[in-house]
C-alpha cells in the first residue's frame, strides 16, 4: 500500500481512505476504513467511464449479479454506489500475496499446491458463471494467496466496460499471456475463456513465473497473441498428474474445455485420499501475508509512508461474495494428519486439506475432456436432514427486461414453508447392481438401472427381469449433461458406444421383457461427442451429438437424428443453424410437433433457441435469441446445464419451460414468451406435474444473496405463483438441485438428500439420504413413478414408497 496522492479523495461513501492499493485502466483502488473499523478495498471508476450512461447501466447490473455469486474464494462485495458522481464498489480486504509476486519470491509451486489453486479458482469461476457473469481477465496478479486458500480478485467492472469509450477504440481487453484464443482474435469472452485463463495461470505457478505461450523476453505483444491463438502451449513444467487437465483447459476450441465444475471434480475426486503432502504456503509467503494483514488493525496509521508502486498495477475490479459470509477455517501451514473419520462428502476444509491426493482421470481426444464416472459411494441409509429455516415473504420481482412481456402479476405470497422434517423414509426394496448408476428410467411396467457399462431391468416390485446387458456409454455424455436411455411400453432405447472414443455411436432397441436386441441403427456418424438421448415424441426417438461434417470432416456441429421407434430407420437428420456452436441441448416436449434447440456459440453471442419441426423433416421453424437478460455472452445459462431434457422437464400445457434469469414459458409455434416468473429466484431445475397444470422450479434466491434454496409452484397456464418451500443453502452441496414430480409428491434432490414435498402445499412429507458426495458433479440417477422413488446407493438401486412408510 502507498499513501494517497494529491487530488485523491479523502472519503468515498462511508469509508475514510487510508492509502492506495493500486491503479489500472478502469480506475484507482484504495484501502478504506469504516467508522466501525471495517477495512475494505474501494474501487473508484475513472471519470471517462462515469460519463458513459451505458457503462453505468451495465455496472449497476453487474453489482446486483455480483452480490448473488457465492464462493469460498471471493472477496465479498460489501457496498457500492453505481449512481454516484463517480461509481464505486467496495469489497472486503483480503490480506494476501499475488500469485505473480509469489512465483517471483519462491519459484515453482509443488503439485499439491497447484491442486489447491486449481480447485479454489474453479470454485470461484463456477460461482460467478452461475449468475451469468464472466471474469474476462483472470491472471496470476488477480489471484491472491491467503492463509485460508487462494482468492480471485479484480472482477466486476470489466464486463460493464464492454462498449464503453475505453473498449470501443479497438483495444483488446485482457492480458495477452493469459487471454484465450477467442479473445486474442477479438471475439467476445465467454465462461470458457475464463477456463483457458485458469489453465494459463496454473502453468505460471507450475513453472515459477512463465506462461504457456511465453517467447523471448521483450517480444512484441502481437506475436504473443498469435502464439495464443495458433500454437500449442508449453506444459513441460506442469506435473504429470495435472498435465492432461491443464491441457484440456488450454484447448483452442472453447467447447472442448472443461467447465469449472468439471475442473473441481477432477482435482477433488470422490474417494481420493486425504492429507497434505507439504505445507500450503512457503514461510516467505506467510511472512508477507502477515505484513499485509497489519493494515486490518483499526489503529493503523491513517497515512502510511509512501512505498514504491507494484510492478504490475492492480486493476479496479473485484469479485463478489456475500457480505455476511461466515469466517472460513485457516489452512494449516504445516503438514497435518487427515481427520480419522472424515464425513461422506468433501467439506470446504477437507477440500483444502485433501487436494494433494486427488488424481484426474482424463482422456484427451483432440482437446476433449473425459471425466470418470462417480463412484456411487454412500451408505444408502436414511440419515439426518440439513436443518431448515423459515423466511417470511418473497422479494419483489425486478422490472421486466425491455422487449419481453411483463411477468404475470403475483399476489402477496404467504410465508415460505420450511423444507425439513424428522421423518426418514424406509426403503421398500433394493435391486443389486455391480457399478455406479448414471441414470434410472422407468415406466408402469419396469425400471431400468443404467451404469456406464451395463443395464439392469427390474419390475416395480423389485424382481430382476434381466441384466446385466452390456451397454457402453461415453463418460463425457453424462458429465456434459443429458441421458442416454428411454423406454416405452415394450422397448428400451439406448444411445451407446461401440467402445472406440469418438466412433461407433449408434442407437439400439432392446425388448423390455427380455433385454434382447430388436434392432440397431448402425453407426450414425464419425467422431460424435456428447451422444445423448433426450427423449421420445410421437413414435420417434431423438438422439443428439456433436458430429463432424464437411467434405474432410473438419467441422463439427450439433446434430439431431429422428429414429423410428418401431423399425430403427432414421427418418430425418437436422443440424443447428450455427456452425460456430458451443454448448447445445435439445429439449423434447411431452406433446406437439416442435423440438427446442438451445445453444451458446463460440463467438460469445447470447445463447439462441431454435424450433425444429418434427413433422416436416426437421425443418427450422424459427431461430432467435434466448430470453433472459443474464444470458448475454454466457454459456452458464441454466437451460444448458440441466440434468434432464425429456417432456416433464421441458414442457407443460403445450409450452416449453426455459430456464434463464427467470423461468420462461415459450410458445412452441413462435418461441415467444407467454409468461415469465416474477420472483428473484435463479432457477436451476424445473419439472411439470403429470397433468401439466402446475410447474415446479428450484433455485437460489438472489434477493437473499443466494443463501436460500427455494422450490416454487406456478400455474402452467398463467405463471401465477403458488406456494414456496425454502431451506438454507448447504455450503457443501455443489451439485445443482434436481426435481421430479409423481404420485402427489415433488421430489427435491440436493446434495445427497431427497426431500418429498407435498405437491399441493410444499410441506415436507419425508426425507432420505442416498449418500455419495454432494460435489461429484456427475449425473443424478433418480426416477419417480408408479408409487415409487428410485435412486442409487452403494447397495444398488433403492426403491422408496411415495408415502415413505414401511410395508408389512
Amino acid at each position: 500500500m502507498r499513501g494517497t496522492e494529491p487530488g485523491d479523495p479523502t472519503r468515498i461513501g462511508p469509508y475514510t481512505l487510508v492509502g492506495r492499493l493500486g491503479a489500472g485502466g478502469m480506475g484507482v483502488v484504495f484501502l478504506g476504513r469504516s467508522a466501525g473499523g471495517r477495512t475494505v478495498a474501494v474501487k473508484l471508476v475513472r471519470p471517462e467511464l462515469a460519463g458513459d450512461q451505458g457503462f453505468r447501466a451495465r455496472f449497476r447490473h453487474e453489482v446486483r449479479a455480483a452480490r448473488a455469486a457465492s464462493s469460498a474464494f471471493t472477496a465479498p462485495v460489501v457496498d457500492a454506489d453505481p449512481d454516484g458522481p463517480l461509481p464505486w464498489l467496495a469489497t472486503a480486504f483480503v490480506p494476501g500475496v499475488g500469485l505473480d509476486e509469489a512465483a517471483r519470491l519462491v519459484g515453482a509451486f509443488p503439485e499439491h499446491v497447484l491442486r489447491i489453486l486449481a480447485a479454489g479458482i474453479a470454485e470461484e469461476l463456477r460461482a460467478i458463471h452461475a449468475v451469468g457473469l464472466t471474469h474476462r481477465d483472470l491472471k496470476p496478479s488477480n489471484v491472491l494467496l491467503a492463509l485460508d486458500g487462494p482468492h480471485v480478485i479484480d472482477f466486476g467492472i470489466a464486463r460493464a466496460a464492454d462498449g464503453s469509450v475505453i473498449t470501443a477504440e479497438g483495444a483488446i481487453f485482457g492480458t495477452p499471456a493469459y487471454m484465450s484464443p477467442e479473445q486474442a482474435l477479438g471475439r467476445t469472452a465467454t465462461p470458457a475463456s475464463d477456463v483457458f485463463s485458469l489453465g494459463a495461470t496454473l502453468v505460471h505457478a507450475a513453472s515459477g513465473g512463465r506462461g504457456p505461450f511465453d517467447g523471448e523476453p521483450g517480444g512484441h505483444p502481437l506475436a504473443l497473441l498469435n502464439r495464443v491463438a495458433h500454437e500449442e502451449p508449453d506444459l513441460s513444467a506442469v506435473p504429470e498428474g495435472l498435465r492432461l487437465l491443464v491441457a484440456a483447459c488450454l484447448a483452442k476450441d472453447p467447447a472442448a474445455r472443461p467447465a469449472p465444475a468439471e475442473v473441481l471434480a477432477a482435482v477433488a475426486r470422490d474417494g481420493s485420499p486425504l492429507g497434505v503432502r507439504g505445507p500450503w504456503l512457503h514461510p516467505v509467503l506467510v511472512e508477507r501475508i502477515e505484513e499485509a494483514a497489519a493494515v486490518l488493525a483499526p489503529d493503523a496509521a491513517a497515512t502510511p509512508p509512501p512505498m514504491p508502486p507494484p510492478e504490475h498495477p492492480v486493476d479496479d475490479r473485484t469479485v463478489p461474495l456475500r457480505p455476511d459470509a461466515p469466517p472460513r477455517p485457516t489452512l494449516p501451514l504445516l503438514p497435518v494428519a487427515p481427520p480419522p473419520t472424515p464425513p461422506a462428502g468433501p467439506s470446504r476444509r477437507k477440500l483444502l486439506w485433501g487436494l494433494a491426493g486427488g488424481a484426474a482421470a482424463l482422456a484427451g481426444g483432440g482437446a476433449a475432456l473425459a471425466l470418470g464416472l462417480p463412484d456411487g459411494g454412500g451408505s444408502g441409509r436414511g440419515g439426518g436432514t440439513p436443518p431448515g429455516s423459515s423466511s417470511s415473504g418473497v422479494a419483489a420481482a425486478p422490472a421486466a427486461a425491455s422487449g419481453t412481456p411483463s411477468a404475470t402479476p403475483s399476489p402477496t405470497p404467504s410465508a415460505a414453508v420450511t423444507i425439513g422434517t424428522d421423518t426418514v423414509a424406509t426403503p421398500l426394496w433394493t435391486g443389486p447392481v455391480t457399478e455406479a448408476l448414471v441414470q434410472v428410467a422407468g415406466s408402469e411396467k419396469a425400471v431400468l438401472a443404467v451404469g456406464k457399462d451395463n443395464i439392469w431391468a427390474f419390475d416395480l416390485g423389485g424382481r430382476p427381469l434381466w441384466g446385466p446387458v452390456p451397454n457402453r456409454i461415453d463418460s463425457t455424455t453424462t458429465y456434459l449433461g443429458g441421458t442416454t436411455v428411454a423406454l416405452d411400453g415394450s422397448r428400451v432405447y439406448t444411445a451407446t458406444s461401440g467402445g472406440r472414443v469418438g466412433f461407433d455411436r449408434l442407437l439400439r432397441a432392446l425388448d423390455l421383457g427380455t433385454g434382447q436386441e430388436v434392432w440397431n441403427t448402425g453407426e450414425l456418424a464419425n467422431l460424435v461427442q456428447a451422444f445423448a438421448l433426450p427423449g421420445m415424441l410421437d413414435g420417434s426417438v431423438f438422439v443428439t451429438g456433436l458430429a463432424n461434417v464437411g467434405a474432410n470432416g473438419d467441422r463439427s456441429t450439433g446434430t439431431v437424428w429422428a429414429v423410428d421407434a418401431q423399425t430403427g430407420k432414421v427418418n430425418w437428420t437436422a443440424r443447428t443453424p450455427d456452425e460456430d456452436w458451443g454448448r447445445i441441448k435439445l429439449l423434447v416436449p411431452s406433446s406437439g410437433r416442435t423440438l427446442l434447440w438451445t445453444r451458446a456459440t463460440l463467438r460469445g453471442d447470447a445463447p439462441r433457441i431454435t424450433g425444429v419441426d418434427t413433422q416436416d423433416g426437421g425443418r427450422i421453424r424459427w431461430n432467435q435469441p434466448a430470453p433472459g437478460v443474464s444470458t448475454t455472452a454466457s454459456q452458464a445459462t441454466p437451460a444448458l446445464n440441466a440434468l434432464w431434457y425429456d417432456g416433464p422437464h421441458t414442457s407443460a400445457g403445450g409450452r416449453f419451460l426455459f430456464l434463464s434469469d427467470h423461468l420462461y414459458a415459450l410458445e412452441p409455434d413462435t418461441g415467444q414468451v407467454a409468461w415469465q416468473s416474477a420472483d428473484t429466484t435463479l432457477h436451476q431445475a424445473v419439472v411439470a406435474a403429470p397433468d401439466g397444470a402446475t410447474v415446479y422450479a428450484a433455485g437460489f434466491d438472489t434477493a437473499n444473496l443466494g443463501m436460500n434454496l427455494d422450490v416454487r409452484a406456478y400455474d402452467a397456464a398463467t405463471g401465477r405463483p403458488g406456494w414456496t418451500a425454502r431451506m438454507p443453502r448447504e455450503p457443501t452441496a455443489l451439485k445443482p438441485p434436481a426435481l421430479h414430480c409423481a404420485d402427489g409428491n415433488v421430489y427435491l434432490y440436493i446434495g445427497t438428500t431427497v426431500y418429498a414435498l407435498d405437491a399441493a402445499t410444499g410441506a415436507t412429507r419425508w426425507t432420505f439420504r442416498f449418500g455419495g458426495s454432494p460435489s461429484g458433479f456427475g449425473p443424478v440417477a433418480l426416477w419417480a413413478g408408479g408409487g415409487l422413488l428410485l435412486g442409487n446407493t452403494d447397495q444398488g438401486l433403492v426403491a422408496i414408497p411415495a408415502d415413505g412408510k414401511p410395508r408389512g
